[in-house]
């Protein structure tokens, strides 16, 4: 499956008009409105820009919660030393993923406690996710998206893509699938985990890419997946997370036309339950004390702006998308994406919480203050 990173974002964020799907599971794209839950934004900046290894461009910036507490934060392609643009830049010597462990802390300031995972002589942070024999950064990027932590192991979920020779990756590039990687916490040192059938994909290129963001609540490891055709959702049970014959997938859900219908599951996916869209790839999707409700936070379409969705139940129905920021355009050009909350940071119970999102022009995580009404 070819794509382009911007064409991916879109095609990543849904659309009303895919064929093939029954009426009442298209979500109806609607202009969002401004949000009035929000009291207050603060822009906090860039974060993870004062650190010992050199590192100056990261995108990605999802952060998995930890057993004893802080979270590991997941990057993607990574950038060393001074650049001037990420658009065109050779990635042959570039990691193509790396990780910070960042301890709980106040970050009303922004982060300000971090360490990134190195290599043994502690000079250069570590690709966590490793290459195969087969493999090279020349040709393949693996982009870790987001996590779960099971006793004392970490699963991590990744994009696996190969770059097409001669074509930036900004322009044109081929998503193969999502991969799951597993460590033990104390170690991070991450292992590729095979698929039925030998490959590294445990969902195809054209499959909801499940593992953009992922929560455990009940009894259930929750994945969300994102396909042209909206936002869907997958769940087993979190010692089955490496076996994908437990999953199941959601495929009736509740909608604001019909919110007393009940949720329906099966081994098998189908595009039947699509429960929002216009979402670039990644987001967040979790529960949040302050509004008892479940919080979803993404970046919308390819444009500048940050939107929030609400609903009673991770399975729906989840309401109309509302802006909660718009970040300042650099350029003409530039693309907004990456948003997501980081729930681990809130504070009082939810009332304020933290975002970050990635402008390509700067190519480094923003984190904002959003405090809720």
């Amino acid at each position: 499956m070819a794509t382009s990173r911007r064409k991916f974002l879109k095609l990543a964020c849904g659309s009303a008009l895919a064929a093939g799907l029954h009426d009442r599971a298209r979500p109806a794209l609607a202009e969002p409105v401004e949000s009035s839950r929000v009291a207050g934004v603060r822009l906090l900046g860039s974060q993870f820009r004062d650190n010992p290894m050199n590192l100056t461009g990261q995108d990605g910036a999802t952060s998995v919660m930890l057993p004893a507490g802080g979270s590991l934060w997941l990057f993607g392609d990574t950038i060393e030393g001074p650049f001037q643009t990420i658009r065109g830049l050779p990635l042959k010597d570039k990691l193509s993923n790396t990780g910070a462990l960042v301890p709980s802390q106040d970050v009303r300031n922004g982060i300000q406690s971090f360490r990134f995972l190195t290599e043994g002589d502690g000079k250069r942070a570590r690709q966590l996710i490793p290459y195969i024999d087969g493999e090279s950064p020349a040709a393949q990027r693996l982009w870790p998206i987001h996590g779960t932590c099971v006793g004392e192991d970490i699963y991590v979920f990744y994009h696996r893509i190969s770059l097409i020779p001669g074509v930036d990756v900004f322009d044109n590039f081929k998503l193969d699938g999502m991969g799951i990687a597993r460590a033990k916490i104390e170690s991070m040192t991450f292992e590729r985990l095979r698929a039925p059938g030998g490959s590294y994909e445990f969902w195809k290129g054209d499959q909801p890419t499940y593992g953009v963001f992922v929560e455990q609540r009940d009894g259930y490891v929750y994945l969300w997946g994102s396909l042209m055709t909206g936002m869907f959702l997958a769940r087993t049970r979190p010692s089955a997370v490496a076996d994908i014959g437990t999953y199941e997938y959601l495929i009736e859900a509740p909608t604001t036309h019909e919110p007393q219908r009940e949720p329906r599951w099966s081994r098998t996916y189908a595009p039947t339950a699509s429960l929002f869209d216009s979402v670039p790839n990644e987001m967040s999707a979790a529960y949040n004390r302050y509004l008892d409700c479940y919080v979803a936070i993404h970046s919308y379409l390819r444009e500048n702006r940050l939107v929030m969705r609400t609903a009673p139940s991770i399975t729906g129905p989840w309401s109309a998308a509302e802006v909660v920021y718009r970040p300042a355009r650099i350029k003409e050009d530039d693309l907004i994406y990456a948003a997501k909350e980081h729930p681990e940071l809130a504070r009082e119970g939810g009332r304020i919480i933290y975002v970050t999102f990635v402008n390509s022009s700067t190519y480094v995580p923003q984190l904002v203050e959003l405090t809720l009404k």
